[in-house]
């Protein structure tokens, strides 16, 4: 199946997201059935983890940024693992930063416009 374009991915979202969501779901398993077979099950794997991500989110900013934290996750570990084969020191500024348990969270108040 061919990639529609991005505008016609904007007209189905607006009209008929059920068509972008068999589309979405038809695409995603034609690129995991191309892959190599011993890569099959780890993508299998790494979609249903985004898919549990997308329906934890509940809207699709939501979705993007949990996404986008799983990307930079998986960068930061892939960069920890490479620097840690050549001897480097791992970066224990950004390990302490990644553990924080909890911060203050402030309010702020939405005005109307008009």
């Amino acid at each position: 199946m061919e990639m529609p374009t991005f505008d016609e991915m904007v007209r189905l979202a607006k009209t008929d997201p059920e068509t972008l969501e068999r589309l979405r779901m038809t695409l995603i398993e034609e690129t995991i059935a191309e892959a190599p077979e011993s890569c099959q099950r780890r993508l299998r794997g790494l979609q249903f983890q985004i898919d549990m991500e997308r329906r934890k989110a509940g809207n699709p900013l939501g979705a993007c940024v949990r996404i986008s934290k799983m990307m930079h996750d998986s960068l930061y570990t892939m960069r920890q693992t490479l620097n840690a084969a050549i001897g480097e020191p791992l970066d224990d500024e950004l390990l302490s930063l990644s553990s924080a348990e909890s911060a203050t969270v402030l309010p702020f108040n939405m005005q109307a416009t008009s």
